[in-house]
């Protein structure tokens, strides 16, 4: 039997146009992202020596364009702010940097109590895996400048490195990194 050249053509062309396809289809499959989540406490003292309840709590997702997109709350009762209230911060995630088992989160004060505090605010987490009492950490919140007259880029995250921050045990709850 003998095959025609057109048919051996046509069937080369047409498995030339599944491969093609189908390796376009992988390709602009959407990137793998990261997210990150956790909450829990730490034991801080206040000004009068009595050990209290530093509580936070965040979520946040790596978009594919490279912003970030979440929340995070803290409330800091060791801290008081002018008018004698704990301090309590709510914040919008705008930008996350993961380094191995470490993400470094950048965002915008959505609210407060202290009008002081207003300004981009940047933290990171460590997930040491199960269980994550006396095992995960958390650094501090910090603050892009003292002057209320700017306002701090949160994507400044992009440019932390490990180290940092310091990082702190968390004493219950968990940090779940993905």
């Amino acid at each position: 039997m003998k095959v025609s050249k057109f048919v051996v053509l046509s069937v080369a062309i047409v498995a030339l146009a599944v491969v093609g396809f189908s390796a376009s289809f992988i390709s602009s499959a959407a990137p793998k992202t990261a997210s990150a989540n956790g909450q829990g406490t730490l034991f801080v003292l206040n000004d009068d020596g009595d050990t209290v309840r530093r509580q936070f709590a965040f979520s946040a997702r790596q978009n594919p364009d490279g912003t970030a997109s979440g929340n995070a709350v803290l409330h800091n009762p060791a801290f008081t702010n002018a008018n004698g209230q704990k301090y309590q911060l709510q914040i919008d995630i705008r930008c996350m940097k993961v380094i191995g088992n470490v993400a470094f989160f950048g965002g915008l004060t959505r609210r407060t109590n202290d009008p002081s505090l207003v300004d981009a605010v940047y933290f990171s987490v460590q997930d040491n895996g199960e269980p994550g009492k006396n095992s995960d950490q958390i650094s501090r919140a910090f603050f892009f400048d003292d002057d209320p007259n700017t306002q701090g880029d949160p994507m400044l995250c992009q440019g932390n490195q490990l180290g940092d921050f310091i990082m702190e045990p968390i004493e219950a709850g968990n940090v779940q990194l993905k």
